[in-house]
């Protein structure tokens, strides 16, 4: 007789072994995912930057271009000329170091106000785009603003209204 008794065979022999190298390849799997995502947003971060600095430019431009055309209003008609016939002339603005270029285009006319005066209403469309020497072509305009300018008899403006305001890319 022999007197050992026989091991019974382990249905389950390797299966730790199985659920580890599952473990394993969930785990880098998951890992190559985050590396992949961290590395497209850290090279997105300069575009996204770029992009961003050019639209607070050319924002930053048409800004002063109002301001500017605010006071060119005002010189036209206290000088006896028509509000219209104040000349556009191109703005450059580098404060964030873009060079930026505005071009306004003025479209003139008079509404009566409440208490019966003829009112002069300087409307202007005002466009800035990356300065590249030349005037901005429609397709590289970057920020686009209507503005209404309204002008009493003396020539003072007395409100500026903002009709629209875009920004392209």
């Amino acid at each position: 007789m022999t007197g050992g008794r026989e091991r019974a065979a382990a249905r389950d022999s390797g299966a730790s072994l199985l659920l580890a190298i599952g473990f394993v390849l969930m785990i880098g799997v998951m890992s190559a995912g985050l590396v992949g995502l961290a590395t497209s947003s850290l090279n997105n971060r300069n575009t996204l930057a770029g992009l961003r600095n050019r639209q607070y430019a050319a924002d930053g431009a048409i800004e002063q271009a109002i301001a500017e055309v605010r006071t060119l209003t005002n010189t036209a008609v206290a000088s006896g000329a028509s509000p219209c016939s104040v000349a556009s002339a191109p703005i450059f603005d580098t404060l964030t170091s873009l060079p930026m270029r505005v071009e306004w285009v003025q479209a003139c006319g008079v509404v009566q106000a409440a208490d019966g005066t003829v009112v002069g209403q300087h409307n202007v469309i005002f466009s800035a785009c990356a300065d590249v020497g030349t005037p901005c072509a429609t397709g590289e305009v970057i920020v686009r603003a209507a503005v209404d300018f309204e002008q009493a008899s003396g020539g003072v403006v007395t409100k500026t209204y903002v009709q629209s305001w875009s920004v392209n890319r």
